[in-house]
């Protein structure tokens, strides 16, 4: 396996399938270990796509928004479901908004759902600042590769356009507001120190599901990309006790 590969990746397995969601900005490399992990330790079918804009240049990126990127996850979504009798919805950062997003919007093709750190809209005030900042086709600084281990990275963009900002607040936003409706059972985990998504989130999805099944773990040796982080076993971990054990 080649951990810093970009490219989506397909692993077959059984019949109980994971579509993995990489974050914004990233590329699948920052899910690639985990989604190897839980292939071995589960052998579930793993599928992890790329999302729209993303792994190309900012300027691609700037000509996306949050439908283009639902889109290609929901695509994703329906052909895993052609391999799988079962699904679960997985994903970080953004990759996790959006795991939240299908498992209300399309409850029918989803079975499960799991996120690390994902964000319900929760900015921090200096976040929202930066909407009043530059011109609408300007660029803001990369935020990718929050990563505690000093001998990991993320592949992912070093500048941001700030109209995919504006798009993210809105997706992350409603979604938050979204959450009474989720009933599907889910895994939320959370880091303790995440410098771009509070970790207030974590406790806001476990909260405002509607969800019978609830599981929650903290991530302590991690920051926002545990994927990649000191925790990346441990979420490969709960990922597949989560999918093995729990019922849908």
């Amino acid at each position: 396996m080649n951990s810093d590969n970009p490219a989506p990746f397909f692993l077959k397995g059984s019949t109980t399938g994971v579509l993995l969601l990489h974050g914004f900005t990233s590329t699948p490399q920052s899910v690639r270990y985990v989604g190897h992990r839980l292939h071995e330790l589960a052998g579930v079918t793993v599928m992890a796509p790329l999302l729209a804009g993303h792994g190309a240049t900012p300027e691609a990126f700037a000509q996306t928004g949050f439908r283009d990127w639902i889109e290609s996850a929901e695509a994703a979504l329906k052909l895993l479901r052609q391999y799988c009798s079962s699904v679960c919805i997985a994903g970080v950062s953004l990759g996790g908004t959006i795991a939240l997003n299908l498992s209300i919007r399309c409850e029918g093709l989803v079975d499960k759902v799991a996120t690390i750190n994902g964000s319900t809209g929760l900015y921090s005030p200096e976040q929202m600042m930066v909407f009043f900042e530059g011109s609408p086709d300007a660029y803001h600084p990369g935020i990718g590769s929050d990563i505690k281990n000093p001998d990991r990275r993320e592949i992912c963009y070093d500048r941001i356009p700030f109209a995919t900002l504006k798009e993210r607040y809105i997706l992350a936003t409603a979604t938050g507001q979204m959450l009474p409706m989720l009933t599907k059972p889910i895994l939320i985990m959370q880091s303790r120190t995440d410098h771009v998504v509070s970790p207030k989130n974590g406790k806001r999805i476990e909260q405002s599901v509607a969800s019978r099944t609830v599981r929650y773990r903290w991530l302590e040796d991690s920051f926002h990309v545990a994927t990649l982080d000191n925790d990346r076993d441990s979420v490969a971990q709960e990922l597949a006790e989560f999918i093995t054990t729990h019922p849908s």
